[in-house]
């Protein structure tokens, strides 16, 4: 007999086991069906479909609350134009600025009529004495000079208001120093004058030309006195009788009194 080689045998009998259920082909399936996990506990698919599910089943996240609005007043401050950078020096400045405007923030002085007017009426003089008083055609009033002459001021008023052509020849003034007409004919003023503004000529002579003493009482009455009626616009004419009797024979030919009285223009009156 031909002997048939083992391999065909146990294919042929792992054959006829899997038509019955025996053989070692039915024990392996039984074992596998023995050891396949329940439904339940099959593991997870692995891939791209598992991430997917994964990332699915992660919660997300949540949105955030909205913000409260903002109170109104930063809204405002938001709003608010701001100062450009070039103009911050000048805010630095301002305070500067002010302190050095305040400074001129104060009332002029008051100006004295009294002076005003006074300058004012000797201007008609200036042009024979100077716009100083120092002299030219006329002799000189500045640097004491009228003081010296008139050491009153009724002698010198009366001297004025009559001029020097109805004493012409003669000696005047303290110790006879002039001599009326010697340097020039001065005219008469007491139809061009009012007696206020014959006292006002007077005063700028002595007060401002000669710098005269004014602190004393009777002296700061005069000028009172002078203010008032420039005030009240007084327009009394001159008396040139009345100044002639006021007037210190010894320094005004034809004077009658001895140098003013109560009666009398200037400071010995005043008040």
């Amino acid at each position: 007999m031909t002997e048939i080689p083992e391999h065909l045998l146990k294919r042929s009998k792992s054959a006829k086991g899997q038509k019955t259920g025996d053989g070692p082909a039915s024990t392996a399936e039984s074992s596998s069906s023995a050891v396949t996990p329940a439904a339940s506990e099959t593991p997870a698919p692995s891939g791209p479909p598992a991430i997917a599910a994964a990332a699915a089943a992660i919660p997300k996240d949540v949105e955030p609350a909205p913000a409260a609005p903002e109170p109104h007043y930063v809204a405002a401050s938001r709003a608010r134009n701001r100062i450009p950078m070039w103009a911050l020096p000048l805010v630095f400045a301002l305070p500067i600025w002010a302190l050095s405007y305040a400074g001129t923030m104060q009332l002029p002085p008051t100006e004295d009529l009294l002076f005003v007017d006074a300058a004012q009426a000797y201007s008609s003089c200036a042009s024979c004495h100077g716009a100083t008083g120092g002299g030219g055609v006329g002799y000189a009033l500045s640097g004491g000079e009228v003081l010296q002459t008139f050491p009153e001021p009724v002698d010198q008023m009366a001297y004025v208001a009559r001029g020097s052509a109805a004493i012409a020849g003669e000696t005047y003034g303290a110790n006879g120093r002039r001599v009326a007409g010697e340097l020039g004919v001065m005219p008469a003023h007491k139809d061009t004058y009012t007696l206020l503004e014959l006292e006002l000529v007077v005063f700028y002579e002595r007060a401002i030309l000669s710098e005269e003493d004014t602190t004393d009482a009777s002296y700061l009455e005069w000028m009172d006195n002078l203010r008032e009626r420039i005030e009240a616009n007084e327009q009394d004419p001159i008396d040139l009788d009345q100044l002639l009797g006021c007037a210190d024979p010894a320094i005004t030919p034809g004077g009658g009194g001895g140098g003013g009285g109560p009666e009398c223009p200037g400071p010995a009156s005043a008040g």
